[in-house]
């Protein structure tokens, strides 16, 4: 009988083997794909709500703080002018002109003006990385930013000149824009 014969028992168990494993293959498979479903359809609905989240966080922005970021940009650029017009400046004095520095009046020689565009800009780049962490709504924008007022607003208050007390004036509003309660509470 072939039954019988031993031959025929290990091709039935091969064939049951290999059954069972193309059912359970089959199985996994089916499984595998309803679980990428599901987590595709997870990550749908996360993203949609972390969108939703983040309209409702745009909606929600105090005007203060639109204000300050405004204010900011535009002292920023201030600040870039003012670097490049020194720059200008010195690259632009006569050639009989008397050289070194004059620690009185730093703007009447090209070093002093030098001196001068080199620190307006170094005051830039600081202002324009806090403009960008305020646009990012980042809490560290109000360290960085009243940093810069009171270090430069401070010492032109001191000077006495009109034009830098006005100065000062703009800085320190702009700085006290970053410390009112509504942009504090929405600075992460």
């Amino acid at each position: 009988m072939p039954e019988d014969q031993p031959h025929h028992r290990f091709a039935r168990a091969a064939g049951k083997a290999t059954r069972s494993f193309l059912d359970t293959s089959k199985d996994d498979a089916e499984r595998s794909r309803v679980e990428r479903a599901e987590r595709a359809e997870r990550k749908a609905a996360g993203e949609a709500a972390a969108e939703r989240a983040a309209e409702a966080r745009r909606a929600a922005t105090p005007a203060t703080l639109t204000v300050a970021r405004w204010w900011w940009a535009v002292a920023t650029a201030l600040f870039a002018l003012v670097a490049v017009a020194f720059l200008l400046a010195g690259l632009n004095t006569t050639a009989g002109s008397a050289g070194g520095f004059d620690v009185a009046a730093p703007e009447t020689t090209p070093t002093g003006q030098f001196v001068l565009a080199g620190l307006a800009g170094v005051l830039a780049v600081a202002a324009g990385t806090g403009t960008v962490q305020l646009l990012r709504s980042r809490r560290s924008a109000a360290g960085l930013l009243t940093g810069v007022a009171v270090i430069v607003g401070i010492p032109l208050i001191v000077r006495g000149h009109p034009a830098l007390i006005a100065l000062a004036a703009v800085l320190l509003a702009g700085a006290a824009l970053l410390w009112v309660p509504a942009v504090r509470r929405y600075l992460r």
